[in-house]
């Protein structure tokens, strides 16, 4: 754990759905999902998503602003979801918040052991460190189970950042 105490804000991006968590120091401060609504186009999805990450940034006041990798597909979506992530760390940086990022398979790796854990696993990992979250584990519908791993991917990028002692040389900040 970092020897000083650090507000995180991690986020789990998406173009419908973004996993969010604000971490201090190792307490769990919130964590949910924002939905982007009005996805009429793509200008939209990229307004509502810088807006909510501000709103993120204003509220919770950040050291460090936490991302997960995208990864490169020839795709609409996927095409979108990476200018999102740029957007987003471009913010980061200009409110002057340390930022990083990481692919889904290192953090997998730092907090479940195993870079090819499945996303049940994460939350089974977050849900023994905040058993508050339990209720969301096992949902009545395969949907809200999905919804739901966004978050839980978001706070194990948080808790993810925690596990580094000397978080401010780590290779993946900017």
């Amino acid at each position: 754990m970092p020897k000083n105490r650090s507000k995180i804000l991690a986020i789990d991006p998406g173009t419908r759905h973004m996993g969010v968590a604000f971490l201090d120091s190792d307490l769990l401060i919130y964590a949910g999902v924002k939905v982007i609504k009005n996805r009429k186009s793509p200008h939209e999805i990229l307004w509502t998503g810088r807006k909510i990450v501000l709103r993120l940034i204003n509220d919770f006041k950040p050291h460090i602003l936490v991302v997960e990798k995208t990864f490169f597909f020839n795709n609409r979506n996927a095409s979108l979801l990476n200018v999102l992530v740029d957007e987003i760390r471009a913010i980061g940086r200009r409110k002057g918040i340390k930022v990083a990022s990481f692919a889904p398979s290192t953090m997998k790796k730092i907090i479940c052991g195993n870079g090819h854990a499945s996303k049940k696993e994460v939350a089974r990992v977050v849900v023994a460190k905040y058993p508050e979250l339990k209720v969301f584990l096992t949902q009545d519908r395969a949907w809200k189970e999905e919804f739901h791993q966004n978050m839980f991917d978001a706070i194990g990028l948080g808790m993810m950042i925690t596990k580094y002692t000397d978080y401010g040389k780590a290779k993946n900040f900017d």
